[in-house]
């Protein structure tokens, strides 16, 4: 008897909360001269499987002698060069536009301070989930350890 009017009483909770659901919020007052609520921003696709190349690294120029780069490719394995050492990561595009990255692979050779600070810098700059966006062509990826500013190489 006890297990049918449990039953029961969930039965009636359950078509009371679908009857308010169903029903919506009470009256309300329109203001027809409002604008309409703004849209939600539109996602973009990670541009995977493509090669891009640092040009600019917390609002500085980097030489274009200087070899970094970033792709993820279709497995969202992210690798390139920083500029002294090779890098691979897993790497993949998340909500608004955000980027995920686990540990760095890195091999360890050693350059000249002002090469190692660059690759501190960016490989620092994709951590703790920055955001990204195409902007005129250029890959912007912009986060909390940094910016850049990454063009498309062949």
């Amino acid at each position: 008897m006890r297990k049918s009017l449990s039953v029961v009483a969930v039965a009636a909770a359950a078509l009371c909360f679908a009857a308010v659901a169903y029903a919506g919020p009470g009256p309300q007052t329109e203001d027809k001269d409002a604008p309409p609520p703004p849209l939600p921003p539109l996602q973009k696709n990670f541009p995977l499987d493509q090669t891009w190349s640092l040009r600019e690294l917390n609002g500085k120029p980097v030489p274009a002698s200087l070899d970094v780069s970033l792709k993820i490719d279709g497995a969202l394995h992210g690798s390139g060069f920083a500029g002294c050492n090779s890098w691979s990561a897993v790497m993949y595009p998340i909500k608004d536009q955000h980027l995920a990255v686990g540990q760095y692979a890195l091999t360890k050779k050693q350059c000249d301070k002002d090469t190692m600070a660059i690759e501190a810098g960016f490989l620092s700059a994709l951590l703790a989930s920055p955001a990204w966006d195409l902007v005129n062509g250029d890959l912007v990826i912009k986060g909390p350890r940094g910016a850049m500013r990454l063009a498309r190489s062949l």
